[in-house]
């Protein structure tokens, strides 16, 4: 198995992702940007009906690559915009998940993401299949 990768500058991924919540599926696009070791920026942009969900989280990520687990835990916060309907919403929410390298090219993401506030924002849930680069 591959070890894991923490955050940090060549251990990065684009790729598709669901998000459940608010009583909907939502497809979107996730990434990740290692931009120092242990620190990374989570962009994403979801596609609900009726507008477009975008933002970025900022996450600690744990460096587990001296175990043979390939899992890597994250915890930030982000911010979070939704434009449609002819209004925009922004809102700040707190991110908890986990990165699973599943070889040097493929990863699979989980997380939670729980917003400060209730303004147009439910706590969600998103699955992603990510390319690793």
């Amino acid at each position: 198995p591959t070890a894991a990768m923490a955050g940090g500058i060549g251990n990065n991924y684009i790729g598709p992702a669901v998000t459940f919540g608010g009583g909907q599926s939502v497809f979107g696009i996730d990434s990740k940007l290692g931009i120092a070791d242990n620190i990374s920026l989570r962009p994403y942009v979801n596609f609900p009906s009726g507008g477009t969900q975008f933002g970025t989280s900022l996450t600690y990520d744990w460096d587990l690559r001296q175990s043979p687990t390939p899992i890597t835990p994250f915890i930030g916060v982000g911010v979070g915009f939704q434009t449609g309907n002819s209004n925009t919403t922004t809102n700040g929410f707190a991110q908890v998940g986990a990165d699973l390298n599943v070889s040097e090219s493929f990863a699979l993401l989980g997380s939670v993401a729980i917003p400060f506030s209730s303004n147009n924002a439910n706590t969600s849930v998103t699955i992603g299949a990510n390319l690793r680069f």
